[in-house]
């Protein structure tokens, strides 16, 4: 089966109450438990703060592709009168969207949502025929009308509708026996549609040792000076809360002296200002009765394990989670004897009338009074928490799943897909007021664009937003021309890949359909169109354009919402952490950049050593999260055929390899920048052509940033194109041939990402004479011969030392040195990526 669970219960205000828990704790259970079934969770775009944080609480239990995010035009809220075509829109829209991921069943957590925020939940408006299960937590509203709907008929009105609803569903899922027989007398439905599964306590409320400073702190905090019987789980009518101070105020004044009553949790002000009222009419003093207000989990678990005793009043409970909780942290619980209360506690001496304030009074005395019997209660606590288990309510919901899908006559359809979205625009067609404005009908034409009918092959968007618009063959480009080969000729199994690109003035990316044409080597004429994405897409930022990305950070992130997931490869930090060797500005740029990939999924870096430097900026400067950040590596590839090589010889280039034969040729390749050490080359070898040592050097690479001075040298050098040579945004067909004509190359860099010039000479069997960093050390081993150093003595008396090596036949060889095709890099990419 597949099974879709609506997980409004744990986005709306009832993600701080009991029905929060119930429906994250469930859900979670239900998926751990789901064995052959398959598990889809649907969430509210309502309600965006919630989506990560429900998505990090199934991280590594679900796939996030199975976590589908639906949207509605709103506000909906059904308190506000002049929302009502908007929720009848929303409900509309929302079965729609849950038909359209073909379920077999839908369970719904929590029903009676949506008057004071923008729930939506309903039943049978728009899908007729899938099953619709629901949690059953109460029918509290409607067993007391006085407290709760007469005073206020448009909350009746709307309590009423809700209950129409839910007679409709197929199956109702009771969090307690006593639910399920209010279930089945208040509604009128067949025994066999009413299940009780029961509930459970979260596995962080159990017995611990406080230490003496977290004890202190919260003593402090909360105002306790003494033992302090307990009392938490809301304040509205039903927790009977005005009843137990009146009951506490009545007990001996030495038991009052001794202890004091804590009330904690959320209370709203006026529900406040009310109970300390009560408090002050019954003369209970302010350090006798303590309001906590808003209590953490932590603090909650901390306050259960330190009580004298836990007090349950409440004359009415779906269940009783609150006495449930402290009973696993090995409290002394006592409590109500009327609906749910008794199945919880399970003991009958631990009772009292909720109605009898006297009742109430002599059961705190009995068990205050006897340690004896409060040890007792503690031990048969523990035991009694022990038969309630979220995996034994999960096993029984999908059980109760299992027994409805298998005894209907026929499985239902829910309608054909393809019929889902014209049957859905003629029902809201019949909604929609007249006067809707043009905003609102764009609007709801893209939400209903965004319910995907019909299911389509998953994407592989690689993003070449620099590629596209002009290739100015840096090494990176080479590196995105060359994976995007590999990915178009072999993409990853069950995925379309899709170069795409954008550009900071546009909101959202496209596809770059005549890009793809041209570098397929065909023309197209499609339009480049924004890219439709859908959950368990996979979006890839191979091509480096910080611009792009923090323009496009909004857009990627509405994606990432709605489960695609969003990875960057990372090339180096240098801007960021060797800021002195780049322009001004570029620093600031790059860390944008990495501040803004790091609210997504990922980064696959192109070394060890560039993850391993990540891995700490990300320690340090890195956002808080709630899903792990994964960092993973990968080394580039080296052939140049298969790299989309560029091609072209200029006028004299047979001439100048020519030259490369007459002596021992040195080459350097890689942009004229301050950290690739072209500073330190030049005048190493200005030190060996003064001693005699008749070599050439030649320098590969295009004039970079703050190297005026070293290039208007080069430029005006005397030995210029006679034993230094310096060549320009050369082909790669042309680098080729400079390779194949060298003796060895020389690796000056101070820092890089990777080092590909490291492995192209090995490809050529050409020695390598490499600075000593960690990332040369990962690429060339013992490959390479290293030096170290920033003099330019210290270079020339390498290159002398290794020439001796190399006469001897000592010198380390490349040719063994491991390398990868590009075709290997890429499929290692997409075996991280995948």
């Amino acid at each position: 089966m597949r099974i879709v669970i609506d997980m409004q219960g744990a986005q709306t205000e009832s993600r701080f109450r009991g029905i929060g828990r119930y429906t994250l704790s469930l859900a979670q259970a239900i998926v751990r438990n789901r064995g052959e079934h398959e598990i889809m969770l649907a969430l509210s775009g309502f309600f965006p703060d919630t989506i990560e944080p429900i998505r990090a609480a199934f991280d590594g239990l679900l796939p996030q592709e199975n976590i589908r995010v639906w949207y509605a035009p709103g506000p909906v809220r059904e308190r506000v009168p002049r929302n009502k075509w908007r929720r009848e829109a929303a409900e509309l829209v929302r079965e729609a969207f849950l038909a359209s991921i073909k379920p077999d069943v839908v369970h719904v957590s929590s029903l009676i949502e949506g008057y004071m925020d923008d729930a939506v939940t309903s039943i049978g408006r728009f899908d007729t025929t899938t099953p619709v299960s629901v949690s059953l937590y109460d029918l509290i509203p409607l067993l007391n009308p006085a407290h709760y709907l007469d005073p206020d008929p448009a909350y009746a009105q709307y309590y009423h509708r809700k209950i129409e609803h839910l007679r409709r569903a197929s199956l109702m899922l009771a969090i307690s026996e006593s639910s399920r027989q209010e279930g089945l007398a208040q509604l009128g439905v067949p025994d066999g549609r009413v299940v009780n599964i029961s509930t459970a306590a979260d596995a962080h409320f159990h017995q611990l040792s406080v230490s003496e400073s977290q004890a202190r702190q919260l003593r402090e905090k909360f105002g306790l000076t003494r033992p302090f019987v307990l009392c938490t789980g809301g304040a509205d009518e039903r927790k009977n809360l005005p009843r137990l101070m009146r009951a506490y105020a009545r007990l001996l004044p030495a038991v009052r002296e001794k202890h004091q009553l804590v009330l904690a949790g959320k209370i709203s002000e006026g529900e406040l200002f009310r109970l300390q009222a009560e408090a002050k009419s019954v003369g209970l003093h302010p350090n006798e009765l303590r309001f906590t207000g808003y209590v953490t989990d932590e603090e909650l678990v901390c306050l259960y394990n330190l009580c004298k005793l836990f007090v349950f009043p409440s004359w009415h409970e779906g269940f009783g989670l609150p006495a449930l909780e402290a009973m696993s942290c090995g409290a002394a619980v006592i409590g109500a004897n009327t609906s749910s209360v008794p199945e919880v506690i399970g003991r009958e001496d631990a009772m009292f009338d909720p109605y009898d304030e006297t009742a109430i009074g002599q059961k705190l005395t009995e068990v205050l009074g006897n340690d004896a019997f409060r040890a007792e209660l503690a031990e048969h606590g523990l035991e009694q928490a022990k038969k309630f288990s979220w995996d034994e309510s999960a096993r029984r919901a999908i059980a109760a799943f299992e027994r409805f899908y298998s005894g209907q006559s026929a499985t239902p359809e829910g309608g054909k897909p393809e019929n889902l979205l014209p049957r859905l625009i003629q029902a809201i067609a019949k909604v929609v007021p007249t006067d809707i404005t043009d905003v609102e009908l764009l609007n709801m034409a893209h939400l209903l664009s965004c319910i995907q009918s019909v299911e389509s092959p998953k994407q592989l968007f690689v993003d070449i937003s620099e590629l596209a618009q002009q290739d100015v063959k840096t090494g990176v480009q080479r590196v995105t021309r060359s994976i995007l080969k590999e990915l178009l000729l072999t993409p990853p199994k069950g995925y379309v890949v899709e170069p795409v690109y954008a550009m900071p003035g546009n909101h959202g990316y496209r596809y770059a359909r005549r890009f793809t044409g041209n570098f397929r080597g065909a023309v197209c004429n499609q339009d480049d169109e924004l890219i439709d994405y859908h959950p368990g897409d996979i979006f890839l930022g191979l091509d480096l354009n910080h611009h792009v990305v923090t323009a496009q950070t909004g857009y990627l992130a509405l994606m990432r919402e709605q489960g695609v997931q969003v990875y960057f490869v990372v090339y180096d930090l240098l801007p960021v952490l060797r800021p002195d060797a780049f322009l001004l500005g570029a620093g600031i740029g790059h860390k944008l950049w990495l501040d803004a990939i790091m609210g997504f999924d990922g980064a696959l870096c192109i070394s060890r050593s560039v993850a391993d430097e990540l891995a700490e900026w990300q320690r340090v400067h890195g956002p808080k999260r709630l899903r792990p950040f994964k960092i993973g590596w990968f080394h580039l590839g080296a052939d140049i055929e298969n790299s989309v090589p560029t091609r072209g010889l200029p006028v004299g280039a047979k001439q100048v390899l020519q030259e490369f034969a007459c002596r021992p040729t040195f080459l350097t390749v890689g942009t004229i920048e301050p950290r690739k050490g072209q500073q330190q080359v030049v005048d190493g070898f200005e030190v060996l052509w003064e001693q005699g040592v008749d070599v050439n050097l030649v320098i590969v690479g295009k004039q970079g940033w703050m190297v005026d001075s070293l290039v208007e040298r080069i430029r005006s050098h005397i030995e210029l194109n006679k034993r230094l040579f310096w060549l320009e945004g050369i082909s790669d067909e042309y680098l080729d041939k400079v390779y194949a004509a060298s003796a060895c190359l020389i690796a000056a860099s101070a820092g890089e990402g990777f080092g590909l010039p490291l492995i192209e000479a090995a490809q050529h069997k050409l020695p390598i004479i490499a600075r000593d960093i960690p990332v040369f050390r990962e690429v060339a081993g013992v490959h390479a011969f290293y030096f170290s150093g920033q003099e330019p003595i210290q270079l020339a008396n390498a290159i002398k030392e290794w020439m001796a090596l190399d006469t001897a036949g000592a010198a380390p060889k490349s040719r063994d040195m491991p390398w990868l095709t590009w075709h290997e890099s890429a499929q290692r990419l997409v075996e991280w990526l995948v």
